[in-house]
Formats: structure tokens, C-alpha cells, sequence
């Protein structure tokens, strides 16, 4: 596994867990989903979060690209954005209770991406002119 499929498997994996807790235990929870969000974000501009020290301790090979930015770092900037968009508008916005439901469709789009290799936001990374790691 590579440091950035370990970072989309973790960052999936706590977006669904905060929803879900959100949901039944207490809504300050949300605010994990929010923070996973901005991680993602910050992460995708500077290649690096906290998750990805330990990963690379671990000795998880990783990739990258010589110039320009890959498109693990635009699935980055467009997953965080989405779910730092999404949580916003329900606890500040006054924005129905589905609208999570994007949230965790991002989280789990993550997850499964860490396995597959693939998830939409690749895509759209590719279109917009992210690079593909070497």
C-alpha cells in the first residue's frame, strides 16, 4: 500500500466514523468530519498531513511527480473540499440533514479508492490537469 492510499483509506475511514457518530451519539462530531476535510485540503497543497509521518515510518512506498502537482494531491484539494463544504453548510448554514449524505458518499468513495486504486475525484483531477505519479 502507498502512503496515499493509506491516507484516503484512513481519511474515508474517519469521515464515516464521525458521521456516523454525529448522527447517534453527538452532533460535535461533525467537527472530526470537518477537521478530516481541511486535513485533506492542506494536504493536497503541501504533501503533507500528520497521518503521513507515521506512514512513511511505516516505510509505505510512495510516489510522486517531478513538476506540478499529482493527481493524488487534486483528489486531496477536491475530497477535502467537498466534505469541508458539505459539513459547513449543515452546522452553519441551517443545511437539511441529507446533505451529509454527500459527506459520507465522499468517505466512502475514499475508502474504497484505497483499494481499487480509483474513485471519481481521479477523474476530474486528470481533466483539470493533475499530473499522474511516475
Amino acid at each position: 500500500m502507498t502512503v496515499n492510499a493509506a491516507l484516503r483509506l484512513m481519511a474515508g475511514s474517519v469521515i464515516l466514523l464521525s458521521l456516523a457518530l454525529g448522527t447517534y451519539v453527538n452532533p460535535a462530531w461533525y467537527y472530526l468530519t470537518g477537521f478530516v476535510g481541511l486535513n485533506l485540503l492542506q494536504s493536497g497543497f503541501t504533501k503533507w498531513c500528520p497521518a503521513v509521518s507515521v506512514f512513511r515510518m511505516l516505510k509505505l512506498s510512495e510516489k510522486s511527480c517531478v513538476t506540478g502537482m499529482s493527481v493524488h494531491q487534486g483528489v486531496h484539494i477536491i475530497a477535502g473540499t467537498m466534505v469541508l463544504a458539505t459539513v459547513a453548510a449543515y452546522l452553519f448554514l441551517s443545511a437539511p440533514q441529507w446533505i451529509l449524505y454527500l459527506t459520507a458518499a465522499f468517505g466512502l468513495s475514499l475508502l474504497q479508492s484505497a483499494f481499487s486504486g480509483w474513485c471519481p475525484a481521479f477523474t476530474i483531477a486528470s481533466l483539470l490537469g493533475f499530473k499522474k505519479p511516475a
